[in-house]
């Protein structure tokens, strides 16, 4: 099942350079956190790519696919992190609904995270994102449907703010607060996981390409539902930064 969602999805990349708009990133970063769990506390690389469009008029929504990779840069025993290695490779894709209400946006989404090995954790997802007086706010159920994760959900409030200083440059403030549901098989405790405030600035070096940072800083929750490293959980990092490079083709 793997094999063939990912060959499906990376053919689909392929062939679509020529027929929709793909965007290529690749980032450097203090660290790798998902979620409030610090998965390597050095530095890491993670590219990605995206491709959207494919010709769909407006009226019938938007499609998006991609692929996303991190890369150790150095060891971290408590997650198994190696360095010189990809520790974890995303496949994705999402549909974006038309708009039935103006400034209401409505999709959905499947992500498969491979670490190797075989293994990999399957997740569907269904959001909505609104702006209220330049203030975004977004509202997103991620549910668990194969893996370790079992049946585990994952339900993602976050809010933003952006702010253009001139044509090129750009900066933005955000804050995001999830919340588990832990399925049987997963194990672990149900509830607050975790917090992230974060600010960004961005520059545009021509129409295509486009220089970034971001600072955040990670909270954790309900010590029970994620505990600290010293305590035999997995909160470890709580300050990241990164800088990337992208470029729209």
């Amino acid at each position: 099942m793997k094999k063939i969602i990912t060959t499906t999805i990376a053919a689909g990349l392929v062939a679509s350079v020529a027929t929709a708009e793909v965007s290529v990133s690749v980032d450097l970063a203090s660290a790798y956190v998902f979620r409030g769990v610090t998965l390597n506390d050095g530095a890491v690389i993670q590219p990605g790519i995206e491709a959207s469009g494919f010709g769909l008029k407006e009226e019938y929504g938007a499609v998006s696919f991609g692929a996303w990779g991190n890369y150790d840069l150095n060891d971290y025993a408590p997650a198994g992190a190696v360095s010189s290695t990809f520790q974890e490779t995303d496949w994705y894709g999402s549909y974006s609904l038309p708009s039935l209400v103006e400034g209401l946006d409505l999709y959905i989404g499947y992500c498969e995270y491979s670490y190797g090995a075989g293994s990999a954790d399957k997740e569907a997802n269904i959001g909505a994102g609104y702006e209220v007086m330049g203030v975004g706010l977004g509202l997103t159920w991620y549910q668990g449907v194969g893996g370790n994760i079992g049946s585990t959900s994952y339900l993602e409030f976050a809010l933003g703010y952006g702010y253009d200083f001139t044509d090129e440059l750009s900066g933005s403030v955000d804050a995001r607060f999830g919340f588990v549901n832990q399925s049987d098989s997963a194990g672990g405790e149900s509830g607050f996981q975790d917090y992230d405030l974060g600010a960004s600035l961005g520059y545009a070096l021509s129409e295509k390409w486009s220089v970034g940072a971001t600072i955040m800083y990670i909270g954790k929750g309900d010590d029970k539902v994620l505990a600290d490293i010293k305590d035999g959980g997995s909160y470890d990092v709580n300050f990241l930064g990164s800088i990337g490079l992208a470029c729209d083709m």
